[in-house]
C-alpha cells in the first residue's frame, strides 16, 4: 500500500521503489490514486510518488491559482520534499499538460517525460467529454450504488477493478452522501485556463531536450496521430507508443504503460 503525507497542504502518495524517482501526474478531475493499477504493474522497479494535484483529492482548494505556474511550483516543492533526484515525471491530459510546462521551466530538474494522451490539440469530443464530465456531473449521490452507477453510465468499460478504485478515490463521505473529492470551481478554471491560454506552454515543446516517450490511446477522442506525429517532428529525443486504449489509458491499459515506462526510465543514462 502507498504511503500518504502532507506537503505544504499537497497529499502525496509514495510507492517504494527502485531507482529511478517518478513523479505521476493525474488528469483533471482525478487523483493520486489513480495510479494504483499502473504502481501495481510496476511492482516497485520504480520509485513512485503521485500527488492529488490542488483542486483534488486531499490536497488545498483555493479560490483561485489554477494556472501552470501554481502546478509547476507545486511539482517542484513534491519534488525537493521527497528528495528526488531528477524524477522521470508521468503526466496524463492535465497532468502532462504540467509535466510538459515543468521540463520547459526546469529543464535542470527532469530527467525524461512521458506524456500520456495529451499534446498541443485536443480534438473537440474529448474537450467536450473532459467539460461535460467535469461541470455537468451531479454534486452529490445518495449512496455508493447510485455513485456506481454514474460512474458505469459514464465511463463505461473498464474493469470492476477500475470501477472499485474510482468509487473510492474520487468520491468522499459527507454526512448520508458522497461527494467529489474535485472542487468544481477548480476544474472550470483550469479548464477555461486550458483553452485561453495552452499555447504558452506548448509553443515551448520544441526547448524540450530529454528523452520524451509520447504514449496514445488508439480509440481516444481527445488526442489524435496526427497531433502525436506533430509532436515527434518537434521533439529533438521523442518515441510514439500506441496502446489499444481510450484517454485514461493508465486505466485501460495499466500493465502495458507500466513495462513501457520502466523500460524507458531504465534506458535514460
Amino acid at each position: 500500500m502507498p504511503r500518504q503525507s502532507n506537503i505544504d497542504g499537497l497529499s502525496a502518495w509514495e510507492w517504494p521503489g527502485a531507482p529511478p524517482d517518478t513523479l505521476l501526474m493525474h488528469g483533471i478531475g482525478n487523483y493520486g490514486r489513480y495510479w494504483d493499477l499502473f504502481a501495481d504493474a510496476v511492482a516497485e522497479r520504480l520509485h513512485l510518488v503521485a500527488p492529488d494535484a490542488r483542486g483534488h483529492g486531499d490536497s488545498q482548494k483555493p479560490e483561485d491559482a489554477y494556472a501552470p505556474d501554481d502546478f509547476v511550483a507545486d511539482a517542484v516543492r513534491v519534488i525537493d520534499a521527497k528528495g528526488m533526484e531528477r524524477p522521470i515525471v508521468v503526466g496524463h491530459s492535465m497532468g502532462g499538460f504540467h509535466a510538459t510546462a515543468l521540463a520547459t521551466a526546469h529543464p535542470g530538474r527532469v530527467r525524461g517525460l512521458v506524456l500520456v494522451d495529451v499534446g498541443p490539440r485536443v480534438d473537440e469530443a474529448g474537450s467536450t467529454r473532459a467539460r461535460r464530465l467535469s461541470l455537468g456531473r451531479p454534486d452529490r449521490f445518495a449512496d455508493a450504488a447510485a455513485a456506481l452507477a454514474y460512474l458505469r453510465e459514464t465511463s463505461p468499460g473498464y474493469s470492476d477493478a477500475v470501477y472499485a478504485n474510482r468509487l473510492a478515490w474520487v468520491l468522499r463521505r459527507e454526512g448520508d452522501a458522497l461527494v467529489w473529492r474535485s472542487s468544481k470551481d477548480a476544474l472550470r478554471q483550469i479548464l477555461d485556463r486550458s483553452s485561453n491560454g495552452s499555447h504558452r506552454v506548448w509553443d515551448r515543446l520544441g526547448e524540450i531536450a530529454v528523452p520524451v516517450l509520447i504514449v496514445r490511446g488508439t480509440r481516444s477522442p481527445s488526442f489524435s496521430e496526427a497531433t502525436a506525429t506533430q509532436m515527434l517532428a518537434t521533439l529533438t529525443h521523442a518515441k510514439l507508443l500506441e496502446l489499444d486504449a481510450a484517454h485514461n489509458v493508465p486505466l485501460d491499459r495499466p500493465g502495458e504503460l507500466a513495462e513501457a515506462v520502466v523500460s524507458f526510465a531504465r534506458g535514460i543514462r
